[in-house]
Order: structure tokens, then C-alpha cells, then sequence
């Protein structure tokens, strides 16, 4: 029998060897995550330094300068990181994708690309990839086990993150009918053409093309965000450009829900029918007939009839921009001047704006209880800079609705915006009965505040709601739908501000040639048709975007595209 004590020392030196192969590995590994966390690190700080360039003031397009300026940068923070003076060989010009550039007198590669080729939560569009690697990163005591050099590379990926900025917004959930749901509560028919400016689209719902030509165009950077818990896009394709977010929402958006103007307060100049404050005027009767001198109807003058207010008013609109397009020609006798108030007119004493008349809002809040028909022209905050006007109507489907189907020009705290399109300066807000600016507010209003120009009250039975099962309420609607707000597009609407019917189904109809122009508008549902032309204005701010490192390429299980 073989004496045990023998074998005591091979075994201890096996063991020591393993011992000191493990130690070595250890220190292997802890060399390796600590120039991987230092690699992670300048490859972080690159695609910031980049990402910041990818935006143009005033605007959230990203112009060829500005991808070369992002990757000059990243590739400037990346050399700087890693000591290097100048760069080698590869694809090291900004001027294109940098792929595979050597930062001569170092082991490293690095890539920049723009647009980022990978996103979790960012927009590729405002991202920067950025990849280091080192092809032959030394191993110190593993290569006595054969395993001397492997690559070792990171990348990170950035991004400018911007906040939802509404052009457009409509609340109906989708709307349970029999077996199924209707999904759509934006339609775009007949060919009409829907220019998003400076904005993003949502629905609480899903949006439909119909008829060809029929399109939604949305600014670069911006988006189109839709809950639709049973489909996708329910539109044959991007809105174009491509250069921007489709994204579905995981929860319906809020009513803002913006205050309406008072009609009674510390303004007002008739008595209320209850409590001590004074009310706005009430006017029962509105017909152009009607108006005349000063004090032959309450409600409005005829500015061949009252020389100190109302053909001031016309003639200051006959020097303005307003001249051309059609004040110039205007016959004095056909120019009608309205004051702010009540107006529950019954029929057939509603206001209506004929063929051929203007109809002038002067400043203030209107409350037009039994509607307003347009058929001619009706302008108001037609002065820049200067407090305009804000129109309220009751929530109906007939007698209470603002028709503008057929009117030549619709200009509401348009200021010198106009024609629509035109640059200029539009009216600041109305003021109402209690002294207070009529303009967007709450936690959901845009910074700066916005003046709320067309409103219509809410129905009570139509509500976004806040809990499964999140369809339109069973109540709302039941039988003619609210169709309060009803338009002609083209170059006859400009109407700046915020249009805020939360409960409405508004309609803006053909129109004369040319292209409209409208300002933020909130809706129940929204129709397009009869080959509307229409330019829809986002809230004008300047948000400079977040800088956002995104987890592409960095939290395990995320893809990563070379």
C-alpha cells in the first residue's frame, strides 16, 4: 500500500495553480468591467455632446448642418476622452456617417451615426449612436490560458426628448356600436390636405383617409399619437414627411379642460338676474337690418350711421391688411358693427352675416346662445398686439351652431396674420366680463398661455373616461350629434388662438381657394372634407428638448442595430 503522505504534495500544487488561475482571471475580469465602464463612459458623453446639435431654433427640423455639427462634436468629446490628437484611418469625415475611425496613437475604433439606427424611447430622428471599441483589448495573466486579446466595445445612444405639443387633439374614446367599435375620430375626406404646423396630432381614438388625395401632414420632430386598443394606424401609411413619431398612447388624453369666459363680473354693464354682480349685456335681436345709428339697436351700428366708433373701426380695416383681399371695395352702408354680450336671439333674429356684408366683432367675449350664420365676412382682433375677441356657444346639433359653411372670410385675432399664411402679428387675448384675459390655462395649458378664440360648452354626457372600459359614455350623443362648430376651409378661415369644443364634432368644409389657417384645436371628433385646404398651428414655443441617454444598446435584452 502506497504511502498517502506522497500524494500530499502534487495535489497542494494543482491546487495552488488553480488558485493563482483564478486570482489571475479575477484581476482579468475586474481590468475588462472597469475600461468597458470608462469605455460606456466616453461613448455616454459623446452621444450627448452630439445629440444637442440636432435641433434648429424655432423649429424641430434637423438640417444637414446640423447632423455634421452633432457628429464634429461627438467625435471632438471622443478624442478628448482618450487623449487623441487626430484621427487615422476609416470613415473619420463628419460630413458623412463616421464608421470604424481610428483615434491615431490609441487601440480605439469608434462610429457616429445620425440618425440613431437604434431607439427604445428616443426619436431616431433627434438621436446619436456612438460605438467605441478596442479590437485587441490585452488580457494581462489569462493568456498563459491561450486567451490573450478579444474585442472589447460599448454604445450608447442619445437623444433630444421632447414634450407633447398639440396642433390638434380629439377626446372621443372609441365608440362601442353593437359588436364593434368605431375607432375613428379624425377623418380627412374628398381629398382634403391637412398641414400640421409646429404641432403633434392625438387622438383618443384612431384616424381615417378617405377619397384620394385625402392627407395629414405633419412637421419634422412632431407626431401622431393615437389610442386604439384593438388595431394599429387605421391610415394607409405615415403621415408625411417620414421624418417623424407614430406612436400609439397607452392611456386616452385629458380633457385640458379650460375655463370658459365670465359673462358676469366686475365689467359687466347690466344687471343680473340673481346675485350682486353685473352681467354682460343681452341682446335679443342681431339682424344687420336692424343696426343703424348709435342707439337704434343695442347690439350694433352701421358705419355710415355712427362715425365715432364704427366707421373708425372700418376704416382702419380699409388701411390694414385687410384692404386688399376685400375692404378696399367695401360699401360703408354694408360694414355692421357688433358689441360683445349676450346675444339669445330667437329666430329669426339670430345674427347672419349675408353675402356681401362684414360683420365686425369689436373687442371682447360673445356668448351666442342661439348661433351664428356666416355667409359673408365676420372679422374680429383684427388689431396686433391688441386684445381681441373669444366666441362661446352652447353644445347642439341645429339651433345653436356657428355656420360657416358658405362664408367669404372667417378672421378671428388673426391681427396682420392674414391672408392666412401670411406672417404677422395676431391679437392678444380677449378680455372678459370679470377683467380676466380669456386664454388657455391649468396644468395642461402651453407656455406662453395661448388666447382661446372660438369655445363651446361642454355635454355633460361626454366625458373622456378616467376607468376601464375606456369607450365613449353610453349617454353622449344618443341621437342627432353635437355639431356645433361647422366651416368652410380654404383661404376664407383664419382663425388663430385655441379653439376649444371638448364635446363637439366639429366639421370644416371646401372652402374658397387657397389655404386656411387655424390654431390649436381640441375636439370630440374632427372632419375634413370636400377638399379642404387647411394649415393647423401648434402652440408657438421654442422648447429646447432634453438630452436623454436612451437604454438602446445598454440595459440587457435591448436591441442594438450596428
Amino acid at each position: 500500500m502506497k504511502n498517502p503522505r506522497g500524494q500530499v504534495l502534487p495535489l497542494f500544487a494543482i491546487f495552488l495553480i488553480g488558485l493563482f488561475a483564478m486570482a489571475a482571471l479575477a484581476v482579468d475580469v475586474s481590468a475588462t468591467y472597469s475600461s468597458r465602464q470608462a469605455y460606456r463612459t466616453a461613448a455616454d458623453a459623446a452621444a450627448l455632446a452630439g445629440a444637442q446639435d440636432l435641433k434648429t431654433p424655432g423649429s424641430r427640423a434637423v438640417n444637414p448642418s446640423d447632423r455634421i455639427a452633432a457628429r464634429t462634436d461627438a467625435l471632438l468629446s471622443l478624442k478628448k476622452a482618450f487623449g487623441a490628437t487626430a484621427t487615422g484611418a476609416g470613415a473619420c469625415n463628419p460630413a458623412a456617417q463616421i464608421d470604424s475611425c481610428e483615434l491615431a496613437g490609441t487601440p480605439f475604433l469608434v462610429s457616429v451615426v445620425t440618425p440613431s439606427p437604434t431607439c427604445v424611447t428616443c426619436d431616431p430622428n433627434h438621436s446619436v449612436q456612438v460605438t467605441v471599441s478596442n479590437p485587441r483589448f490585452e488580457l494581462n495573466f489569462a493568456r498563459v490560458l491561450g486567451f490573450g486579446q478579444f474585442r472589447l466595445a460599448v454604445t450608447s445612444v442619445a437623444g433630444l426628448a421632447f414634450g407633447r405639443s398639440f396642433a390638434l387633439q380629439t377626446l372621443r374614446p372609441p365608440k362601442k356600436n353593437g359588436a364593434i367599435f368605431l375607432v375613428n375620430n379624425i377623418e380627412i375626406d374628398g381629398g382634403s390636405v391637412v398641414n400640421v404646423q409646429r404641432g403633434d396630432v392625438g387622438s383618443n381614438a384612431n384616424m381615417r383617409y378617405s377619397g384620394g388625395g385625402s392627407v395629414l401632414n405633419i412637421d419634422p420632430g412632431y407626431g401622431m399619437f393615437y389610442f386604439d386598443p384593438l388595431s394599429g394606424p387605421a391610415w394607409p401609411g405615415a403621415p408625411m414627411p417620414p421624418a417623424q413619431v407614430v406612436q400609439k398612447i397607452p392611456e386616452l388624453m385629458p380633457d385640458p379642460d379650460y375655463v370658459y369666459p365670465a359673462m358676469r363680473g366686475s365689467l359687466g354693464s347690466a344687471a343680473c338676474a340673481t346675485g350682486p354682480a353685473n352681467c354682460a349685456p343681452t341682446f335679443s335681436e342681431a339682424r344687420t337690418s336692424t343696426c343703424g345709428a348709435v342707439g337704434a339697436n343695442p347690439a350694433c351700428t352701421r358705419a355710415d350711421l355712427d362715425l365715432a366708433t364704427c366707421k373708425v373701426e372700418a376704416d382702419f380695416l380699409k388701411a390694414s391688411v385687410y384692404a386688399a383681399p376685400f375692404m378696399t371695395a367695401q360699401a360703408y352702408n354694408r360694414i355692421f358693427c357688433y358689441k360683445p354680450g349676450v346675444y339669445d336671439t330667437a329666430n329669426p333674429k339670430q345674427l347672419a352675416v349675408g353675402t356681401g356684408d362684414v360683420a365686425i366683432l369689436l373687442p371682447g367675449a360673445y356668448y351666442f346662445k342661439s348661433g351664428l350664420d356666416v355667409s359673408g365676412r365676420i372679422v374680429g382682433g383684427y388689431r396686433p398686439s391688441s386684445p381681441g375677441v373669444a366666441l362661446v356657444f352652447d353644445a347642439c346639433s341645429s339651433q345653436c351652431i356657428f355656420s360657416g359653411n358658405n362664408a367669404a372670410t372667417i378672421a378671428l385675432n388673426a391681427g396682420t396674420k392674414f391672408p392666412p399664411g401670411a406672417a404677422g402679428t395676431g391679437a392678444t387675448a380677449a378680455v372678459d366680463w370679470n377683467g380676466q384675459l380669456v386664454q388657455t390655462s391649468g396644468p395642461a395649458s402651453p407656455t406662453p398661455q395661448l388666447p382661446m378664440t372660438l369655445m363651446v360648452h361642454k355635454d355633460p354626457t361626454c366625458f373622456v373616461p378616467t376607468s376601464p372600459p375606456f369607450q365613449e359614455p353610453a349617454g353622449c350623443d344618443p341621437g342627432p350629434v353635437n355639431e356645433t362648430i361647422n366651416m368652410a376651409g380654404g383661404g376664407s378661415l383664419a382663425l388663430e388662438g385655441v379653439q376649444y369644443a371638448p364635446t363637439d364634432n366639429i366639421a370644416i368644409n371646401g372652402g374658397s381657394l387657397g389655404t386656411g389657417q387655424v390654431g390649436q384645436l381640441i375636439a370630440w371628433t374632427l372632419t375634413y372634407t370636400g377638399g379642404t385646404r387647411i394649415n393647423q398651428e401648434g402652440p408657438p414655443s421654442d422648447e429646447p428638448g432634453i438630452l436623454r441617454l436612451d437604454a438602446a444598446c445598454t440595459v440587457p435584452g435591448t436591441a442594438c442595430n450596428p
